[in-house]
């Protein structure tokens, strides 16, 4: 299963060819697309045009959405965050800490073009993420 971040979202919806967007391309077309409530509203909320709008809503919808199980969920992404700020990483939207909680609870790879999910999987070895972190 891909949980893709909205950055990926959107950078397929615009055109724009990235790592992460050609890595979703090239994926196996029976493997499972996932998104989240808040991933939802990440990517919709900045669409101009109303049938853009109405297109990505339609594809979103498609996808599997993946929801915390439990309040330990949010606890898992302060811990997160918390594990961060201990090692000297500054993770600015703690949106990014629930998604990645949400891919470690659902056991997905976080498919993503932010560098805060990279820091996210230094401190939490579990979180698999793509592109990953270097060697």
């Amino acid at each position: 299963m891909l949980l893709r971040d909205s950055t990926v979202w959107i950078d397929a919806q615009r055109g724009n060819a990235t790592d992460a967007t050609r890595f979703v391309d090239a994926r196996d077309e029976h493997e499972e697309i996932a998104t989240a409530g808040i991933l939802f509203q990440e990517v919709v909320q900045g669409i101009r045009v109303q049938a853009d709008y109405e297109r990505m809503r339609q594809v979103l919808w498609s996808a599997l959405i993946l929801e915390p199980r439990e309040l330990s969920t949010y606890e898992v992404a302060a811990q997160l965050y918390r594990a961060a700020r201990a090692a000297g990483l500054t993770i600015p939207k703690p949106n990014d800490c629930l998604i990645a909680a949400l891919a470690l609870e659902h056991g997905a790879l976080l498919v993503h073009n932010e560098r805060d999910f990279l820091a996210l999987a230094r401190v939490e070895p579990s979180l698999l993420v793509y592109p990953s972190r270097p060697h």
